[in-house]
């Protein structure tokens, strides 16, 4: 799983996309829930008078109808009524309120009759009123002892049927007709009920995008398509603990704005800003868990904390003093009594002391701290930057505060110090490199006369075969020097860089085949089968010719030198994605008791009797013009099976 989830492919841009999806699909699922709560009693039923909404409404019609007609009944009666002044004002008010109300209903028709009296009160003035209110589906009735059970059933209503023996009947008349609540409410239930499948949809296929787009964040986040590191961002860089800190306070102010403004929800602006927060709020949350999944990836998110970071300072770095300690101590004490002078003052004047002499005092502290911090995170910059081989980064004393001035001249004094070994290290590898290259040239030019005069000897007729024997030793040895000379030179040159690439389309398995054939005769004498095994004929690479003529003569001089005899040598050649591959096999005439990494340096032969021939360099220079050229040379030893491999770049260009 963990394999599938690495394949992954990663951009940039689709990590970005992604993280817009997040947020935009939390939003739009947030928003379809807030809705379908706010709607959950228009979709939990089937038809609008099924509704809580129109039963409530339909039941405070109907109590403050009887409440007008048969409680307050009129202006005279209420001002008659003996009350108090303060009750007869607030009726009237109640009256008048009513009376607006009633009047302003369209849809609602009632029949009230007291069955003693005979008395009737209805605002239906033509036709038969309690034919036309029976007829209507959503028809209640009332009376002292029997109210309908779907229906609230107002305490009033309950209270004003047993003072009077009152029949009820109250419908809504249909067609609804626009001008009142019902038909305004209606027309919001049908129009929730149509829209209420769409958020549905919505609020499902935003919560399935938003879980996979999730997941692809966190599978990405951090990764970079070169190299195996987890990349972070500057908001990892935030102590963990701080970050957390940081968000929780963010999470407060915004529940505190959204709070002070849930009266107003209705208004579209305040809708507009409690949706704006809540957005924020999304990015901020959303950025958060990214950043820690990140610092779970890179495994630093206990250690990028202040309290550890704290506490490693200060227990285990060098950097603790005892004042330091002293320092937190007097710190707390100091707040401590400022703390208590403050709860304990007797008069606002000590309060206002205390706490302005708290105030400044915590400032400065949280100053000084935050000037020791920033000079942590100097010096942290400075040994990451000498770390990755950057000897010349420069360290600013004067940012340093006081606490870590000697932890900064410490790390200033490390970085010059190495910067010496280094130079030192280049100055004796240079002068290791002109010794070679001018022993080499001085050598060269006695060596040179030395050949001619044993050219001019052979021409002689000595008439003796002891001194003709001689002059074949000469002749060999001389001939041994110079190849040795001419080797010294070339390695001293490849070493240093001091070589010139021009780089050609190179066949490979032409360069192999011809290579073999310069090599035939020593190859035989040698008693060893060659098998050349091409996966294709058509190698090509990107190199220069001469160099990789040398690469491979060198390789081969090396089987001829050291194979066992009537052992069998392979050379493979091929070619990877970016690479030619050359690997040569063969099995070794002397035990390899030798680390492969130092065979190829200077004057390292695999035969440590160094009985057969050969200066210790081939390899060596076959492995320097490999990397100038751009290329790749690996050794390889399992017993005496010697494993050399080449790689250098294909030629990609037409």
């Amino acid at each position: 799983m963990d394999i599938k989830l690495k394949s992954i492919k990663y951009s940039i841009g689709a990590e970005v996309a992604a993280f817009v999806v997040v947020w935009l699909c939390i939003m739009c699922a947030a928003g379809s829930a807030v809705f379908l709560l706010y709607y959950h009693d228009t979709i939990n039923n089937k038809g609008y008078y099924d509704t809580y909404q129109y039963k409530n409404e339909f039941s405070t019609l109907v109590s403050n109808v009887l409440e007008f007609n048969v409680k307050l009944k009129s202006e005279a009666n209420i001002r008659s009524s003996g009350d108090a002044k303060d009750v007869v004002k607030s009726n009237l008010q109640r009256y008048y309120l009513l009376k607006k109300s009633l009047s302003d209903m369209v849809n609602f028709a009632y029949y009230f009759k007291n069955t003693q009296t005979g008395e009737v009160f209805t605002n239906i003035k033509t036709g038969d009123a309690i034919a036309l209110i029976k007829k209507q589906p959503t028809v209640v009735y009332y009376n002292q002892w029997t109210y309908e059970p779907d229906y609230r059933f107002d305490h009033n209503i309950g209270q004003m049927l047993t003072e009077a023996p009152y029949e009820v009947y109250a419908a809504v008349i249909e067609p609804l007709k626009p001008g009142d609540e019902f038909y305004d409410s209606y027309i919001n239930f049908t129009k929730a009920k149509t829209v209420s499948t769409y958020v549905a949809i919505l609020l499902v296929s935003s919560t399935i995008l938003m879980f996979l787009s999730f997941i692809y964040l966190v599978v990405v986040t951090g990764r970079r398509e070169k190299g195996g590191k987890i990349a972070l961002s500057f908001t990892d860089r935030i102590y963990t603990d701080v970050y957390s800190v940081l968000v929780f306070i963010a999470a407060v102010i915004s529940v505190a704005i959204v709070t002070s403004m849930s009266y107003s929800l209705h208004n579209q602006v305040i809708m507009f800003i409690v949706a704006l927060v809540f957005g924020i709020d999304i990015l901020i949350g959303l950025s958060y868990v990214l950043s820690m999944i990140r610092q779970i990836k890179s495994g630093q998110i206990f250690s990028n904390t202040l309290c550890y970071k704290i506490f490693d300072l200060c227990f285990n770095g060098k950097t603790f003093k005892v004042w330091t300690l002293l320092l937190l101590i007097g710190y707390g004490v100091i707040n401590g009594i400022l703390f208590v002078a403050a709860a304990d003052a007797n008069s606002d004047e000590g309060f206002i002391v205390a706490v302005f002499l708290l105030i400044p005092f915590n400032t400065a502290a949280i100053y000084f701290a935050a000037k020791s911090l920033l000079s942590l995170t100097h010096i942290m910059e400075a040994t990451q930057e000498i770390s990755t081989g950057n000897l010349d980064y420069a360290l600013d004393n004067s940012q340093m505060s006081v606490a870590f001035s000697g932890f900064a001249k410490n790390i200033r004094s490390i970085q010059g110090g190495m910067k010496k070994a280094v130079a030192e290290a280049i100055k004796g590898e240079r002068m290791k490199t002109d010794l070679i290259a001018n022993v080499s040239h001085d050598l060269k030019t006695p060596l040179t006369s030395i050949i001619n005069y044993v050219d001019l000897l052979k021409k002689e007729d000595l008439n003796n075969g002891e001194a003709d024997k001689y002059v074949y030793i000469l002749e060999e040895k001389s001939a041994r020097l110079k190849q040795l000379i001419e080797d010294l030179i070339e390695a001293s040159k490849a070493s240093s860089g001091n070589v010139n690439v021009h780089a050609e389309k190179v066949d490979l398995h032409e360069l192999v085949i011809q290579a073999c054939g310069e090599y035939e005769e020593r190859i035989k004498k040698a008693e060893l089968d060659i098998h050349v095994n091409d996966d294709d004929k058509k190698t090509f690479v990107s190199a220069d010719g001469k160099h990789m003529w040398r690469i491979v003569e060198n390789l081969l001089s090396n089987v001829v030198k050291y194979s066992m005899p009537h052992s069998r040598v392979y050379i493979n050649i091929g070619e990877s994605e970016l690479y030619g591959l050359l690997t040569i096999k063969n099995i070794s005439a002397n035990p390899l008791d030798i680390p492969p990494e130092q065979l190829t340096e200077r004057f390292v032969r695999g035969d440590a009797s160094r009985t057969t021939e050969g200066s210790g360099l081939g390899l060596s220079i076959a492995q320097s013009l490999t990397n100038i050229q751009g290329g790749r040379f690996k050794i390889e030893i399992d017993g005496d099976l010697f494993k050399v491999m080449v790689e250098i770049p294909l030629w990609l260009r037409e």
